[in-house]
């Protein structure tokens, strides 16, 4: 028996531009993929715990279309990955405190 591929969709949201004339123009946007906690987990490696803790300090997205269903944008999560990787200075005071404690990074100010 073969595991199920994750379970995700992709979607493009509108963008919009302010016209010189004054009115707005409604374009598509870059398209993103979603996918449900489970379907994240699979995606891209990191457990749930970890994700909820930071989607909670607001290092990633996390959406809420119902009180028991969570949408993740796996994308986002490997951006994140990447930074940390690349930025050895990535996790600073602010950024642990708020990991840490599950606080967002606004309330996570330094002593």
């Amino acid at each position: 028996m073969t595991d199920q591929p994750p379970q995700a969709s992709w979607f493009i949201p509108a963008a919009t531009v302010k016209l010189p004339d004054g009115s707005t123009l409604v374009k598509p946007g870059k398209a993103v993929q979603r996918a449900s906690l489970a379907s994240t987990v699979k995606l891209t490696g990191v457990p749930r715990r970890i994700l909820n803790a930071l989607a909670e300090c607001g290092l990633i997205t996390r959406e809420k279309p119902s009180p028991l269903t969570s949408v993740f944008y796996p994308g986002e999560v490997h951006d994140l990955l990447r930074k940390t990787a690349e930025d050895p200075n990535f996790w600073n005071e602010v950024r642990t405190k708020a990991y840490i404690k599950g606080k967002t990074l606004k309330t996570a100010q330094p002593k």
